[in-house]
């Protein structure tokens, strides 16, 4: 089977660009041709063995406004054609691809990663973002062969025609473990030497976050409400340190830094295990998140996690869903506070990451596939 993804990049520190990895991967392992197409990519995908072609898209500065983008996307994909018609399925993940119906005959799996809420954003911003979510859920959905979408919580926000083709499929979140496993490291010993580098001592308890390290930019994953809870538990004497890692620019990590967090930006994927081992309790201040990978990341590890009760985190592995942030605050200050909570949590959230694996996540990706390419 020839399979073709489009999606928007191919980076460090996006979750979309993680997924389409790990599925390409394992469609090459048995025995499938696989090409991602994008606009844009680093080394972080280097050496890998499935093929990445850019593709361009005119309209420079003009594609801020996201009609324009799509339709730009569309002349790209046009002249595509032909290249696009030796495949046998296309899958795109991410706007503005999702108008590849339009030029290519053979089935087309949509592949939704949810629209990020507009609160907080510019005025400009709620426009994009309103138009993506109106011509994902109204148009390109509908014209489809099949919808896969990463939680119930966004299969929910379908037209009735769209859901007849829908399947959830959870994510994998084992990724990190398994690499550490493969290179034969110690999980205690990726811990000592992280800790040791950041001047961490033993008593100290490590608050872990995996997020947008940005001070306005994604209001919604609400890092300044995280770093004023880290505040208060240090004012009153509680042993903490905020440990950060994610995507941030210097100016990130210098707003960070001088609100006394460890700051790992931009870290490889190869130090992403020593990042969880090195963490007592998992935080994740996000009012919305269309699964949080993260949060499976960690469990994995053993980390036990809190969260908000909201958006997709009720499906996933976190054993402390909060509604407010006073209870947030009081939840996780416990949770610092008592090692047998956190053992105890943490094996809860550890039996509960079983469910989400890489393996299970491609059976039933490939199902889709297999049962488009055989109409």
């Amino acid at each position: 089977m020839r399979v073709g993804f489009l999606t928007l990049r191919m980076l460090l520190g996006y979750g979309v660009d993680l997924v389409v990895a790990q599925l390409a991967r394992r469609l090459l392992r048995e025995g499938h041709e696989v090409t991602v197409f994008t606009t844009t990519y680093d080394d972080t995908f280097a050496g890998e063995d499935f093929a990445i072609e850019k593709v361009e898209i005119p309209g420079g500065e003009f594609n801020r406004a996201l009609f324009i983008y799509e339709r730009n996307a569309g002349c790209a994909l046009r002249r595509m054609r032909r290249r696009l018609a030796g495949f046998d399925v296309l899958v795109p993940a991410t706007f503005p691809f999702y108008c590849v119906h339009r030029h290519f005959n053979g089935p087309v799996l949509h592949f939704d990663f949810g629209n990020v809420p507009t609160r907080g954003f510019s005025y400009r911003g709620k426009l994009n973002w309103t138009y993506l979510h109106l011509v994902e859920t109204c148009w390109h959905t509908l014209r489809a062969d099949r919808v896969a979408t990463i939680s119930r919580f966004l299969a929910g926000r379908f037209l009735p025609e769209v859901q007849k083709k829908l399947t959830v499929v959870h994510l994998g979140g084992d990724h990190y473990l398994n690499d550490m496993n493969e290179r034969g490291d110690d999980a205690g010993e990726l811990r000592r030497k992280l800790r040791d580098r950041l001047g961490i001592y033993e008593d100290e308890i490590v608050i872990a976050c995996c997020t947008r390290l940005h001070r306005r930019h994604a209001p919604y994953k609400n890092l300044p409400e995280l770093v004023d809870t880290f505040h208060r538990l240090r004012e009153v004497g509680l042993p903490v340190r905020l440990m950060l890692a994610g995507l941030g620019s210097s100016e990130d990590e210098a707003w960070l830094r001088g609100e006394g967090a460890d700051v790992l930006a931009n870290l490889p994927a190869s130090e992403m295990p020593a990042f969880y081992a090195a963490s007592d309790v998992y935080a994740s201040p996000s009012l919305w998140e269309g699964f949080n990978l993260p949060l499976v990341e960690a469990a994995w590890f053993g980390v036990p996690a809190i969260a908000y009760d909201v958006a997709a985190h009720p499906e996933t592995t976190a054993p402390l869903l909060v509604s407010s942030a006073s209870s947030f605050r009081e939840e996780l200050g416990r949770l610092v506070f008592s090692a047998e909570s956190r053992a105890r949590l943490g094996e809860v959230s550890r039996a509960r990451a079983r469910r989400f694996t890489w393996d299970a996540t491609y059976r039933k990706f490939i199902q889709l596939l297999e049962d488009l390419v055989s109409r």
